[in-house]
């Protein structure tokens, strides 16, 4: 596996801990969140031929790269996160794959976030990162993949949607609590209590420039989501064709495009 950055932490982390802490964090805000995974994957694989590049934005931990290196054997997929504490898990987590794996510490929200990736690719996933964009933020990605995505390349997320009644929003968020509860399968530590126990283990707790990178550094993003309609008119106008919605739970969904 290639870093172009190389991150410096410390060398006795358990990392399999922190990362298998990161799953179950995450499990449990997201319902249904194998499937979700498990449906990026097979839609990549049954629709994209050949894919020997796919680009993962906000890939965090590596828990959707880790499966797509799975599923397509002979691919390389790239990782980008601005986070430099968690790119250090994905490195533990992708280490097996060698190469095949590549991680970029980069942020979207600067022009040149690309500068490290291949002239193009053959598929883009995101799994729960791009609602902390803005809406301009996010329709400059969508103008920057469409420049990156090889003709009938596909670009599939994973991602909070909102709807634009007001009423069927609040229905929807409370049908989504109800299902947490449902599904939850052990009492999961929330989002803060996560960032402060390993923020503490790493050093970095107190140190206010880092933490609040870590955990607030996305300002002004849509937590809830924005509605399909916008994003499929963003993709049209990016020169996407095709937007679809492959999947929907509620606040959630599963949409995309083909370039």
């Amino acid at each position: 596996m290639s870093t172009t950055t190389p991150l410096q932490l410390p060398s006795n982390i358990p990392w399999q801990h922190w990362v298998e802490r990161w799953d179950r964090m995450q499990e449990r805000y997201l319902v249904r969140r194998t499937e979700r995974i498990q449906l990026l994957v097979g839609l990549v694989r049954e629709t994209v031929s050949p894919v020997e590049r796919v680009l993962d934005l906000g890939c965090g931990t590596g828990s959707l790269m880790h499966p797509f290196l799975d599923a397509l054997p002979e691919a390389e997929i790239y990782g980008i996160d601005f986070d430099p504490v968690l790119l250090p898990l994905a490195q533990r987590r992708l280490r097996p794959y060698g190469t095949r794996a590549r991680l970029i510490l980069a942020d979207l929200r600067s022009e040149d976030w690309r500068a490290q990736l291949p002239a193009s690719v053959d598929a883009v996933i995101s799994g729960t990162a791009l609602h902390w964009l803005t809406e301009a933020q996010l329709a400059r990605v969508y103008r920057q993949l469409s420049a990156l995505l090889r003709p009938d390349g596909l670009f599939v997320n994973a991602d909070h949607v909102a709807s634009q009644q007001p009423q069927v929003q609040k229905f929807w968020e409370q049908n989504r609590d109800e299902m947490r509860r449902v599904e939850a399968k052990h009492d999961g530590e929330d989002w803060e209590v996560f960032w402060e126990a390993y923020t503490r283990v790493l050093g970095l707790s107190g140190k206010r420039r880092v933490t609040e990178r870590v955990i607030g550094g996305w300002d002004g993003g849509v937590e809830e989501g924005l509605p399909l309609a916008w994003h499929f008119a963003e993709l049209k106008a990016s020169g996407f064709s095709r937007p679809e919605c492959f999947w929907r739970c509620d606040c959630d969904a599963v949409y995309g495009a083909f370039r």
